[in-house]
């Protein structure tokens, strides 16, 4: 009697393991680049570590002696610069100073001055060829490149040409002679520049000729009346004005393009999310699913009976009160149509195991087949494990959910928590004010 139980409990181990696939034997390719990465994770810290260790002790023992600070350029703003001291008794102090910018000599400046009012003549021309001659504005900066000279632009007659090289409208035909001066200044010494220039009217391209003729018409109608009409014609040429489209059209063409782009990845992404949700369903209903076929088991109804009387159930219980579908039982029920059909039972629960992207489930249809060749003993055996393996997870799955809800619910304690401290603290606030 021993000897039989020795060997049944043999058999169940053994078709337990050919069902369970075997797992951790060898770490999968997965784990093995996981486990570099952490390697190299581990030495990158620890070298990085150890190098700036050994930098902050050998900048410690080895300070940067200074002797001077370097100034900021002519007029700009005064820095500052940290810095620490010893003195005779040993003591190290710190302190912060703040180093003046650049300053120049009454030679240098007097230099720098001559060396920018040399310059002047060469870069203010622009596209002008000679200052007898100004046809386009002129280029007058407020200082040179490279040169810590300010410049002060002046004209004699602004109408003419004004103090940022700009040409007037009303230039006679003939030209206008008009004196340009520039006082240059650096630190308190300055020197004046001046020339005289003869400047004609500004040649514009057709385009601003035209834009500039249709302007002067615009101003020039002085009429009362609430819309301003446009020019028909200028100079001979026939104008018919409208107002730029709308991108309406470039807006459609890309906003239907991107969702041609997305669809199909949404498409996909729905059906994955609709896979999960039908496996969880799955894995929740099947310690139910299994503990009932176990209970019909030991009444004495054989397996096909149980899974018929466990999908009828599921059709009264359910479908007649128009509840949600269970994945799981929809699957049952299909086997059992199947069945009905005429389809072998092994080939029945074979698709009933594929039609369930769960792993318990093949192990369920592993264990019904295997009812059909080896009877029922070792079948109930393996059920009761399942049983008792699936509530078990039923509960380590109900801990990592709740725990999941708490994790969740940390950010909107936090935030009501900041609400209600900003609702204590601004009476106090707005009370010193």
């Amino acid at each position: 009697m021993k000897s039989k139980t020795k060997l049944n409990s043999k058999t169940n181990l053994n078709s337990k393991a050919k069902l369970k696939p075997k797992a951790n034997l060898k770490p999968s390719l997965k784990d093995a680049k996981e486990q570099t990465l952490l390697r190299v994770s581990i030495f990158l810290i620890l070298f990085g570590n150890l190098l700036g260790i050994s930098l902050g002790l050998w900048q410690s023992r080895h300070p940067d002696i200074v002797t001077d600070l370097k100034r900021s350029e002519y007029n700009e703003s005064i820095h500052e610069e940290s810095l620490k001291f010893q003195t005779d008794d040993g003591k190290t102090h710190h302190i912060t100073l703040k180093v003046p910018s650049k300053t120049y000599s009454k030679e240098e400046s007097q230099t720098l001055l001559d060396e920018a009012s040399k310059k002047l003549d060469s870069s203010i021309l622009g596209k002008n060829k000679s200052f007898s001659s100004i046809h386009t504005p002129l280029s007058l900066p407020e200082s040179l490149p490279d040169c810590p000279v300010q410049l002060f632009w002046t004209t004699s007659d602004p109408k003419i040409l004004d103090y940022t090289g700009a040409i007037g409208e009303d230039v006679p035909s003939k030209g206008a002679s008009v004196t340009l001066r520039c006082q240059l200044s650096l630190e308190e010494e300055t020197l004046s520049w001046q020339k005289e220039l003869y400047v004609y009217p500004e040649k514009l391209s057709k385009e601003k000729s035209l834009n500039a003729s249709i302007q002067k018409a615009v101003t020039n109608d002085s009429s009362s009346n609430p819309t301003l009409a446009l020019p028909d014609s200028i100079d001979g040429q026939h104008l018919f004005f409208y107002k730029e489209p709308a991108k309406t059209g470039l807006f459609v063409c890309i906003f239907f393009s991107l969702l041609g782009f997305l669809l199909l990845p949404l498409k996909r992404q729905k059906e994955q999310e609709k896979i999960e949700k039908q496996k969880v369903l799955m894995q929740r209903d099947y310690p139910d699913l299994v503990s009932k076929l176990l209970l019909f088991l030991h009444a004495g109804l054989t397996i096909r009976a149980s899974l018929e009387k466990i999908a009828d159930d599921y059709q009264k219980n359910y479908r007649s009160q128009n509840l949600p579908k269970r994945p799981a039982y929809e699957a049952l029920l299909e086997t059992c149509h199947e069945l009905k059909g005429g389809l072998s039972q092994p080939r029945a629960y074979e698709n009933f195991g594929s039609r369930c992207p769960c792993p318990e489930y093949k192990i369920l249809s592993v264990l019904l087949i295997q009812n059909l060749k080896k009877g029922n003993q070792n079948t109930l055996l393996l059920l009761e494990k399942e049983v008792t393996d699936a509530l078990e997870n039923r509960k380590r799955k109900a801990r990592i959910l709740g725990e999941e809800a708490q994790t969740k619910l940390l950010f909107p304690m936090l935030l009501q928590l900041v609400i209600v401290l900003a609702l204590l603290m601004l009476p106090a606030f707005l009370s010193f004010t």
